[in-house]
């Protein structure tokens, strides 16, 4: 009698927690970021808090290092349903939302406090875009900003537009753009950038101090022209088949909790990139200060190749270029 109960009560609690088991997602995340680095800590600090908020119902299994293949890989992956999720660069949202790019055009951008204002009060705007691509964007990431590195010292435009300047060979549109301003481009492979200094092919590359320093670039151009060119963004993105999975009553704190690790890549960024600098300039590295009318002529410079990313028939509608521009000129002048 006894032992039947037992296994009735037991039978029972097996039924209430079967759907538990059987509703179980694990959300495979591709990320670039290496194993180990507090970038890639933080993530799995998010891993932890999704199974806690979600009672075990979500589980998130971390790809690191790149090992799920670069951002066009992790893209395709997304839509066929091989991966879940992935942490991209502005270079990744573009391949998803092509309008994106809008917030990365050279000089369009002038300082943190513009950065803050359009994370805070206009990227909103693309969510939906997103959505009709199948994508959910959880936050959007920031991690400084790129500034041109140069074998000599540059202080305005003519001595840049002297100069070559070694462009990834994937983003032809950013290619076209510094050509129409008037700059000789050398077209390579990321990870033939050293190769291409070492070789006199080029003399200037852009990027932000921590990559400078990482990849020890800085050694063959090694004067830093202090005009922010563009701010390095990216994004936490699910794909909307899986996001959809998750039950609607948990989408707001797993999104609190993207938001934390959005703040401690930035954090930590900050500190990176300000050691990266610091370790430069122990080696070498000068920083070049420019004047009001030469960081001007450098604004001006920079937005005379956004014809070139800006039409109806490139990757930032004219609408969301004028928009944008009109709303920081508002804010510049509170």
């Amino acid at each position: 009698m006894i032992l039947g109960r037992i296994r009735h009560l037991a039978l029972l609690l097996l039924l209430l927690l079967l759907p538990q088991f059987l509703t179980a997602l694990t959300v495979k995340l591709a990320s670039p970021l290496p194993e180990g680095t507090e970038w890639d800590n933080a993530l799995r600090r998010m891993a932890d808090e999704w199974s806690q908020i979600t009672g075990g119902h979500v589980r998130v299994k971390i790809y690191p290092g790149g090992i799920a293949g670069d951002e066009a890989d992790m893209v395709r992956k997304m839509r066929i349903g091989q991966i879940d999720a992935g942490v991209f660069t502005a270079f990744g949202l573009k391949m998803m939302v092509p309008e994106t790019f809008v917030l990365t055009l050279p000089g369009l951008l002038k300082n943190d406090a513009e950065l803050d204002f359009v994370l805070d009060n206009y990227v909103q705007r693309f969510d939906n875009r997103f959505r009709e691509e199948g994508f959910e964007i959880l936050d959007w990431s920031r991690s400084g900003w790129a500034f041109v590195f140069s074998r000599t010292a540059i202080h305005t435009p003519g001595e840049l537009r002297r100069g070559s300047l070694v462009l990834n060979n994937t983003e032809s549109d950013v290619i076209a753009a510094y050509k129409a301003m008037g700059l000789r481009v050398v077209p390579a492979d990321f990870n033939e950038t050293m190769v291409v200094l070492q070789s006199g092919m080029a003399n200037i590359f852009t990027a932000p101090p921590i990559a400078a320093a990482a990849f020890q670039w800085f050694a063959l151009a090694p004067y830093m022209t202090e005009f922010p060119i563009a701010p390095v963004i990216g994004g936490l993105v699910i794909s909307q088949r899986s996001w959809q999975r998750i039950p609607d009553e948990y989408h707001d704190e797993l999104k609190a909790s993207m938001k934390r690790v959005a703040l401690k890549f930035y954090t930590e960024s900050l500190k990176l990139n300000d050691e990266a600098l610091r370790v430069m300039i122990d080696n070498g590295l000068q920083l070049i200060s420019l004047s009001e009318d030469e960081n001007e002529a450098f604004e001006q410079m920079m937005k005379s190749g956004h014809s070139q990313m800006v039409g109806d028939d490139k990757a930032v509608p004219p609408e969301q270029y004028e928009e944008l521009q009109n709303e920081l000129e508002a804010f510049r002048k509170r």
